[in-house]
């Protein structure tokens, strides 16, 4: 069931989207260890390049039909959409500022967002 939310905090949510949509913002010096690790874990194929790894972040970005949640961790919020790439679920983690967490599918897509700081919000195309 869909969290019910505030529309400043919803309009807030979509802008820290649309911010990671319009323009990958990395942490200092993590972009390249990310791919590293999404390549290591075959995640990705191993001739993957930083912009290869960044168009499939935007591909999930763009998804109407994905699913929107917040995690909340440390009285952080990050925002997390979540949408099928090919045969696997892919998630997507931003700050409410629009800087990239991560990206990965889940082992377990399931069990890893029935992970109780997990908040369901609706999908992407209804916020």
């Amino acid at each position: 069931m869909a969290q019910t939310l505030s529309e400043a905090f919803k309009n807030s949510l979509i802008a820290a989207i649309d911010r990671t949509r319009n323009q990958i913002t990395w942490k200092p010096g993590k972009a390249e260890p990310h791919l590293a690790k999404r390549i290591r874990l075959k995640h990705l194929p191993a001739t993957s390049s930083l912009s290869d790894y960044e168009s499939r972040i935007i591909h999930i970005l763009n998804r109407l039909d994905a699913s929107v949640y917040i995690y909340e961790f440390n009285e952080i919020i990050y925002p997390t959409v979540v949408a099928q790439v090919d045969s696997d679920i892919w998630l997507v983690m931003i700050t409410m500022n629009g800087v990239l967490e991560t990206a990965f599918p889940p082992d377990n897509p399931e069990e890893y967002l029935s992970n109780p700081n997990f908040s369901y919000v609706g999908q992407l195309g209804e916020l």
